[in-house]
């Protein structure tokens, strides 16, 4: 039997609808970040607007760079949606096991080796869908890449630093929470 959503698919991705979902994800989450962490403010306008353009150069990078992003990031929450739905299916059978499961699972995910256990899983979730040659590959315009442009030594090293810099973020607010 073949399959109905194949043939829309592939219109969709020739057509870059993907790319545009890339954009609209991008701003929506950093527009998500800067509201939370009020870097900014409270000020509506500032926030769409540094939202709108961090999502337009996420928009641009790969036609700039030649290097799709479209199957690493399905991937990603693919595989992301897979395991959240293994945990859910996990809170579930032990919901029936445990009369008073909300306020295990409350005191469970404020400990703070629950913050790095997910820091560990986000980084092996990057690196297997993929999402990690996007940013590093080791051979620039060579047969392994199609003729496409690697990312440079600085593109690799800013992306880097935005990532550890999440990661100390996201430390420092635990600790300063006080979740052991």
């Amino acid at each position: 039997m073949s399959d109905i959503f194949a043939p829309i698919v592939t219109k969709l991705v020739s057509l870059g609808f993907f790319n545009l979902l890339t954009f609209i994800l991008a701003m929506a989450l950093v527009y998500a970040l800067l509201k939370q962490r009020k870097i900014f403010g409270d000020n509506v306008l500032i926030n769409s607007t540094i939202a709108f353009s961090i999502a337009f150069f996420i928009f641009a990078y790969p036609i700039i760079t030649g290097i799709s992003l479209v199957v690493p990031i399905t991937t990603f929450f693919s595989q992301a949606f897979v395991f959240i739905l293994v945990l859910f299916i996990g809170f579930l059978a032990a919901s029936i096991l445990y009369p008073d499961f909300p306020t295990i699972l409350g005191k469970f995910f404020q400990s703070r080796n629950v913050l790095f256990s997910m820091i560990a899983l986000s980084l092996a979730l990057f690196v297997t869908s993929g999402l990690v040659t996007v940013i590093y590959s080791s051979t620039p315009l060579s047969d392994q890449t199609g003729g496409r442009p690697s990312p440079s030594r600085e593109t690799t090293l800013l992306i880097a630093g935005l990532i550890i810099a999440v990661i100390v973020l996201l430390i420092a607010g635990s600790i300063r929470s006080g979740g052991e």
